[in-house]
């Protein structure tokens, strides 16, 4: 007998606590945990702290540039991107119909993307690795103001919900998983693909951090595989949007690597931090 939503909405969020404990003992490890230094470290970055957390829901603003003509607009972009892609991806669906690969995909699609995007920054802040975090900070806002404004003024629909792509819904027609994406998702943010975009991203700047810590890097990578076949195989995204998800992050990557950019950015976010905390920092910070 399947959950009831807010049961399931319950142990979906605790398996993600415990998801997140769990992969701190393993990256970390007990006697290297210190919350103190995790606290410190969260005092030192508040204003990047801040930023990470509200980039997520800044995506919801788009509801509010809702307008008459955004429809037509949506079905002429629509066409324009299957004009590109077109019904190419859809021999994932006709030669992989097995269910438990359609699970797989939705966990990954939802719960693996959800806990990187929230246990990224724990990490950090637990490292106390103040250098990367500034570069991780920097790079998600840089893919954050790409994505909003594509999202606003260029609705793509997702595949499954096109009828010419042939595809299945799968994601959408599972009751509860389906009903978690689409409550934060209109269905017609498609192009680049935010997922995508966000964990290459983040594997990315981990991974030309010269970090000691390879294992979560290396999760990063099978992560990037696993939804960028999740994404197609699943009836969200458009092998363009895929693409642009790439592009995206190596640019966001690339620009959070700018001395110049980082410091102007720096700036901004640590006088909002002084003020978060209502009074200077004296510590010294990254170099």
């Amino acid at each position: 007998m399947p959950l009831s939503y807010p049961l399931f909405i319950a142990a979906y969020a605790l398996s993600m606590v415990a998801g997140i404990f769990a992969a701190l003992l393993l990256f970390v490890g007990w006697r290297d945990l210190w919350w103190r230094k995790a606290l410190a470290s969260a005092k030192y970055n508040l204003g990047y702290v801040v930023l990470l957390a509200s980039l997520p829901l800044i995506s919801r603003i788009e509801s509010a540039f809702t307008s008459p003509e955004e429809a037509t607009q949506e079905v002429i972009y629509t066409n324009w991107i299957f004009s590109i892609s077109g019904n190419a991806i859809r021999i994932l669906q006709d030669r992989l119909d097995y269910q438990i690969l359609v699970d797989f995909s939705i966990v990954v699609y939802v719960w693996v993307f959800t806990f990187i995007l929230y246990f990224t920054p724990i990490l950090l802040l637990c490292l106390d690795d103040r250098v990367t975090i500034r570069r991780y900070s920097v790079a998600m806002l840089l893919n954050y103001a790409v994505l909003i404004p594509f999202y606003i003024f260029f609705p793509v629909t997702v595949t499954g919900f096109y009828a010419d792509s042939g595809l299945t819904p799968l994601l959408y027609i599972n009751t509860n998983w389906g009903r978690v994406v689409t409550s934060v998702d209109p269905l017609n943010n498609d192009f680049p693909s935010g997922h995508v975009s966000i964990v290459l991203t983040t594997m990315l700047v981990l991974g030309s951090a010269g970090w000691g810590r390879r294992g979560y890097v290396y999760f990063l990578a099978a992560s990037v595989v696993g939804i960028v076949f999740a994404v197609l195989y699943l009836g969200v995204h458009w092998l363009a949007d895929v693409f642009g998800g790439f592009v995206l992050a190596v640019g966001a990557t690339m620009l959070a690597s700018n001395e110049k950019v980082l410091m102007k950015i720096d700036r901004q976010v640590r006088k909002v931090s002084e003020r978060l905390v209502g009074e200077e920092d004296s510590s010294e910070g990254p170099t």
